[in-house]
């Protein structure tokens, strides 16, 4: 502390101090300094040791600076810093350009130039950066470790197979453990890219910049045992690029590159045949196969897939023939006829049988008869080759072919097969019957008969397959409700029956037309021993051939059977008569237009009938009109006479004269206005 405070305070009396004859001791004081920043300009434990650029442009050509050698670490090369290439280079001016030892000028360059002189090349000594020469170049070495297994009874210890990639740009290494399918070890990357320390030398490393004892390519050769992360891998192969590298570059011999198998691995054997059995692959007959979806998931996952058929899937897709096929069972108890499709997919040559379900057959339907798969050939209920499978030239029809000892007769194919067979320059056969001849089994539905309870298209509903448990009521046409509401047509009929108490009695049978229903009344008759009032309420009725009552169907003469009861309608209301001949297309037989040609083609007919049977007087009624049309012949019913007479007695007189029926039959009823019409004149 004595020599800290006679310390000099300003830059002065250092310098006045160094002058005077003590300044050597000033030296030995500063050196006495600690290893702090700002006490000293260097230290002779780490020389200031810049590196230069390897690369460099000369001339416009790239060139690549010889390092220099280095020299041994001692007094002299601590206190003076080594020469770079670069002031090599520029320490003097040569004349030749094939000289690369000293600076070649711009000047000498241009005359060169001139004088048509080579340019200057790369040095003959010059090498190119590890990172250029070695770009991509990854050498692949196969290895093994084995590893104890604790308290398992199958096995002692477990062998891992890892692949080696060694990176020859910079040294590095990536060790990739093999996965194994259920190994229950997390497996893959086990080491990450990065240069890896001979263990000898690992405690030895002192931590400078001198020759680090890493593991390089000569240290993989085939039968060696590397040390890595506390375990010993035995290098057992290489790759065909990786040989044919280190015995061009390196000098290995064959020796060095010969592999050497894998040892014995109990588990993995045992776990190999495992996945055999599970997921059915050839070789192993368990008639087994794991869920196609898993093959589907491992992809996803990572694993390769295999690309033999992938050719076949994109040339034929999902398509497949099909064909119809017949199992004949019968003759063994309690067998039966059975029906299914067989369909044969072209992409990888597999089958699938589906059955074909019927109504009431007493069979659980069951979705499938045979999984999409490859069938094998069978003869006599034994395997003939198990290597042989169906193909689609060994189908055709009539033929049968066996499915697990079920012998299946091909009947029938779609349009598709036909044609792929045609193609092929094989014709299909016809198609052949799937029942056998004689034995064709129709089944008719039959409808139980109306029992009274409700509307039969109520019941009709709830006998319906279709309709479910509970069946939704009957729809009604709305539009026709809504129109024909409150219409209604009324007749005075007759009951046709052979007691002669019946027949004085009278029937009101009302049609309704916004629901096509029927009632029946009768009035009451005094005396008559018979009580009057509702006979039938209103209901839809059919005819005896089942076909139900329409409006077309209600016309004067006709007779109509309501629940075995026949009755004739007489006559109708004027309402009745009226609706009736506005709506031709309905009753036809209301229609002028369409019964008036008939008395025009015998207009002569009638005149001659009125002559014949003139009485002075020159009128006619209904009933000598009927007469008229009957005696000339004419074929037309109650309505239709009933039609023309209303036509002709638009008056409603009860008599007209026989000159206006002829002039109506005279007249062309598709050209003349009948309602506009005068009565013509008398001439007779």
């Amino acid at each position: 502390m004595t020599q800290l405070s006679k310390r000099p305070k300003t830059a002065g009396e250092w310098r006045s101090r160094t002058s005077l004859p003590g300044a050597e001791d000033a030296k030995v004081f500063r050196s006495n300094f600690p290893n702090l920043p700002g006490f000293r300009k260097s230290s002779p434990l780490r020389p200031q040791s810049p590196k230069g650029q390897s690369l460099n442009f000369v001339n416009g050509f790239m060139m690549v600076n010889t390092p220099l050698p280095r020299e041994p670490l001692n007094q002299l090369s601590l206190c003076r810093r080594p020469m770079t290439a670069s002031a090599v280079l520029c320490s003097k001016e040569v004349t030749d350009c094939q000289d690369v030892s000293g600076r070649y000028s711009f000047s000498r360059k241009k005359g060169d130039r001139e004088n048509n002189a080579l340019g200057l090349p790369f040095s003959p000594s010059s090498q190119l950066p590890s990172f250029i020469e070695h770009d991509r170049r990854v050498l692949l070495f196969n290895a093994f470790f084995e590893e104890e297994v604790l308290q398992s009874a199958l096995e002692t210890t477990r062998i891992h197979v890892c692949d080696i990639f060694f990176y020859a740009e910079d040294g590095t290494l990536e060790i990739i453990q093999k996965k194994q399918e259920n190994s229950g070890i997390p497996q893959g990357v086990f080491l990450r890219r990065s240069r890896v320390i001979k263990p000898k030398m690992m405690n030895a490393y002192p931590g400078s910049n001198v020759n680090e004892p890493f593991y390089e390519i000569d240290d993989f050769k085939i039968g060696n045992v590397v040390a890595i992360s506390s375990r010993e891998f035995m290098i057992t192969s290489c790759n065909e690029s990786t040989k044919q590298y280190v015995m061009k570059s390196h000098g290995w011999h064959e020796v060095d590159v010969a592999p050497i198998p894998l040892p014995y691995d109990r588990f993995a054997e045992v776990n190999k045949e495992k996945m055999k059995r599970e997921s059915g692959k050839p070789g192993v007959n368990r008639n087994r196969k794991m869920h196609d979806l898993k093959q589907m998931m491992e992809t996803r996952l990572g694993k390769q897939t295999d690309m033999t058929d992938r050719g076949m899937f994109l040339e034929c897709g999902q398509r497949a023939l099909c064909f119809k096929v017949v199992w004949d069972d019968r003759e063994r108890l309690y067998g039966d006829l059975q029906f299914f499709k067989l369909f044969y997919f072209l992409a990888d040559d597999t089958i699938e049988i589906l059955p074909v379900h019927r109504k009431n057959n007493g069979r659980d339907q069951f979705p499938k008869l045979l999984k999409r798969s490859k069938l094998p050939m069978h003869i006599n209920g034994n395997v003939s080759d198990p290597q042989k499978y169906y193909t689609w030239s060994d189908l055709s029809i009539g033929k049968t072919v066996s499915i697990f000892s079920r012998p299946m007769l091909l009947a029938r194919c779609d349009a598709f097969t036909r044609n792929h067979y045609e193609s092929k320059g094989l014709p299909m056969s016809p198609d052949m019957p799937l029942m056998p001849e004689g034995e064709v089994i129709v089944f008719e539905r039959q409808t139980p008969p109306y029992n009274g309870f409700g509307s039969e298209e109520d019941s009709l509903r709830s006998c319906s397959l279709t309709s479910g448990i509970n069946p939704h009521p009957p729809k009604k046409d709305l539009v026709k409700m809504r129109d024909k509401r409150g219409v209604i047509l009324r007749y005075n009929a007759n009951l046709l029956c052979d007691m002669t108490e019946n027949h004085r009695r009278r029937f009101v049978i009302q049609y309704f037309m916004e629901d096509d229903t029927i009632a029946i009344r009768e009035p009451p008759i005094k005396n008559s021993g018979v009580m009057g009032g509702a006979f039938l309420r209103r209901q839809e009725l059919k005819k005896t051939d089942g076909t139900p009552y329409r409006a077309s169907d209600m016309y004067v003469g006709n007779e109509v059977e309501f629940i075995s009861h026949k009755f004739v309608l007489l006559n109708a209301d004027e309402f009745t008569y009226r609706l009736m001949e506005n709506d031709k297309k309905t009753f036809p037989f209301s229609d002028f237009g369409r019964v008036q040609p008939h008395l025009q083609k015998n207009a002569s007919k009638i005149k001659n009938y009125f002559v014949a049977t003139y009485r002075g007087d020159g009128t006619v009624d209904i009933d000598g009109f009927t007469s008229c049309c009957l005696t000339i012949g004419l074929q037309l019913n109650e309505q239709e006479l009933l039609t023309l007479w209303r036509k002709i007695d638009e008056r409603v007189k009860g008599k007209v004269s026989f000159a206006k029926v002829i002039w109506i039959a005279e007249q062309d009823a598709s050209t003349q206005m009948w309602g506009e019409q005068a009565s013509p004149k008398q001439e007779y």
